[in-house]
């Protein structure tokens, strides 16, 4: 389909985040073809194959040629290379023989003989294959069950493999251990591997009387005390719309039903109903953008008796947990859904699979453990 050089500018431009219709334009080719090839691939780009050391190389099968002409045996010929005279001797017998053997035409095909296909880990391992299909199958990402395998299962190699062997099992069409579309149990729900590409930020109106999260505290900053939480909207098909809070030190993740829309007051009520319940030392403060839907932070400060901060213009990193947290829920909670049709329950459920899942960032832990035993000793009497 495409010649070496082709395929190189092809997967160099992919990680650069081209589209499929600006590399065919540069390939000269149709964007049909390139997104094809990119599906077959997965996305990933293919290693690239190299020669076993164990191998003959060119240049010692030049040297059974130079041998073979001066009529040497295939013995000595294997003492002079260092080899097993065995090897020389099915070396020869499978390239022609002593009257046929050519150094470059064993080598190339030595090199096609190689290329056949081998069963994977996952293929070969009826037990590893279940127990990843199980936890994929929960939604856990490939990192955390490469990490619960290793955590479980500790002196068991045989039941380890790497978060990138089960990234290219989902993607790479040859692969089907994992059954047809694989890959609806990722954040992404993609079946091609894209490139990561920065997005733009925008805007947002300005709300009066704000406190800046440069005069938050050290104490919320570097998450040592729980309670400390970071809001956000995550918008559906318009005007549908949920709340999503998340505990800045445990990751812990609470949906907000928004069905009365999102404005100012309705999402202030919702929070109030969401958080109420919680002991105050769970709801200490509140960290969120500066979206017009905070309009009422003031009388939503009050109700909780939390503080509110703001994030600064454009700069979604000072709230990364909330960030990292809407994107995951994004696997559930399509852009263009009708958010209004899931139920309180259903976001529960949504915030529980999050909550239940090992996290790299709490050393493999899970947030619901983490936030759940800060609930019990803060109900505790004193």
């Amino acid at each position: 389909m495409f010649t070496d050089e082709q395929e190189n500018e092809l997967w160099v431009r992919w990680k650069d985040g081209e589209s499929s219709r600006l590399i065919a334009r540069s390939l000269r080719t149709s964007a049909a073809t390139v997104r094809s090839y990119l599906a077959v691939h997965g996305g990933v780009r293919p290693s690239a194959r190299r020669r076993s050391g164990r191998h003959l190389t060119i240049t010692e099968r030049e040297e059974i040629s130079r041998g073979i002409a001066a009529g040497l045996s295939g013995r000595a010929i294997a003492a002079q290379l260092g080899r097993p005279a065995s090897t020389v001797s099915r070396e020869i017998n499978r390239n022609g023989g002593r009257v046929g053997y050519r150094a470059a035409l064993a080598d190339s095909a030595a090199w096609e003989r190689a290329r056949r296909p081998k069963l994977s880990r996952l293929a070969s391992h009826a037990e590893l294959l279940a127990l990843v299909r199980g936890r994929l199958e929960l939604d856990w990402s490939p990192t955390q069950i490469a990490q619960w395998l290793k955590r479980v299962y500790p002196n068991g190699e045989e039941l380890r493999l790497s978060h990138e062997t089960i990234y290219r099992t989902i993607y790479v069409s040859s692969r089907v251990e994992f059954g047809p579309r694989a890959g609806k149990h990722l954040r992404s729900g993609r079946s091609v591997r894209n490139a990561r590409k920065a997005k733009q930020s925008h805007g947002r109106g300005v709300l009066r009387n704000m406190t800046s999260i440069r005069d938050r505290p050290a104490v919320v900053t570097e998450r040592v005390e729980v309670g400390h939480w970071e809001g956000d909207l995550v918008m559906g098909r318009r005007p549908s719309a949920v709340a999503t809070l998340v505990e800045r030190a445990t990751r812990y993740v609470r949906v907000v039903p928004l069905h009365d829309g999102y404005k100012a007051d309705a999402v202030r009520d919702a929070i109030t109903r969401n958080l109420r319940d919680l002991p105050p030392s769970l709801r200490r403060s509140l960290t969120w953008d500066r979206g017009r839907e905070m309009a009422e932070h003031q009388q939503l400060a009050t109700d909780l008796d939390l503080d509110v901060y703001f994030c600064d213009p454009r700069s979604l990193w000072q709230r990364g947990s909330n960030e990292n947290a809407n994107r995951l829920l994004r696997q559930y909670l399509a852009k263009g859904a009708d958010l209004r049709e899931f139920t309180t329950r259903d976001l529960d459920d949504f915030a529980e699979r999050i909550n239940g899942r090992p996290r790299r960032v709490l050393n493999w832990a899970t947030s619901a453990d983490l936030f759940l035993s800060h609930s019990r000793e803060a109900r505790v009497p004193q």
